[in-house]
């Protein structure tokens, strides 16, 4: 039998957060494993490259400001990150500092203050560039309440998480409004507390990692609502 916890470290994207403001890096590493994402954090160059010689990760969040260096410079130095996704933030907004950063070679350059939603976002949409799926579509059985991801392993549903998935499978990569899902959800939008639907979500991603290795392709479009960012079919049957 395969073991899940193997699985998870890795299949799950490893986030590094370099930020010397202690308390939003703690909310950012906060946020991130509460979407499912495995983060963790440092607060100085020099405390990061001592925990890359210990871990490995996926994407990296930088904040040019800190206190043991410039981070741009650290960045244009080190041939071992080309591998990974950059995400560089800074209260430096102008256009100079931006091509700066993208030469560099960041992916993606969010002004401060970050909102949480979009950076997720960005990590996940680097995610599926550095790994990509190696099967066909996500499969969601409407008579079993499975969902099978790409690689062919399956999880159980409950039957909000079945509704939920169902509702929007059927537009594929488009964001599906919170009343839209509530309605689906055979609630009432006027009297539904939308952080039931965030939690919801948020459990739903955890589970499909714990249980399948994969992460579920369900984005968070901030003050929207949400959508499946990854082909899915319906299966009415067995």
């Amino acid at each position: 039998m395969m073991d899940m916890s193997t699985v998870r470290q890795v299949e799950s994207p490893k986030v590094l957060v370099i930020e010397d403001e202690s308390d939003l890096r703690e909310s950012i590493v906060s946020y991130l494993k509460m979407e499912g994402i495995d983060a963790d954090g440092a607060g100085s160059l020099h405390a990061a490259e001592l925990w890359m010689l210990m871990h490995s990760f996926d994407v990296l969040v930088l904040d040019v400001g800190l206190p043991d260096g410039d981070a741009l410079t650290w960045l244009e130095e080190r041939n071992g990150l080309r591998d990974k996704g950059i995400i560089i933030t800074s209260a430096r907004s102008s256009t100079a500092d931006r091509v700066l950063g993208a030469q560099v070679g960041a992916d993606t350059y969010l002004v401060k203050p970050v909102l949480l939603e979009e950076l997720t976002a960005v990590v996940r949409n680097l995610m599926r560039r550095l790994r990509p799926s190696v099967g066909g579509a996500w499969v969601l059985n409407s008579l079993t309440w499975l969902l099978a991801s790409p690689e062919g392993r399956s999880v159980k549903l409950s039957h909000s998480e079945h509704v939920l998935l169902t509702h929007l499978s059927r537009a594929p990569g488009k964001t599906v409004s919170r009343p839209d899902l509530i309605v689906a959800l055979g609630q009432d939008p006027e009297h539904y507390d939308p952080r039931r639907l965030e939690i919801m979500v948020r459990r739903l991603r955890s589970k499909v990692v714990d249980s399948l290795g994969s992460e579920l392709p369900l984005v968070t479009a901030h003050r929207q609502g949400y959508a499946f960012t990854a082909p899915i079919s319906i299966r009415k049957g067995d």
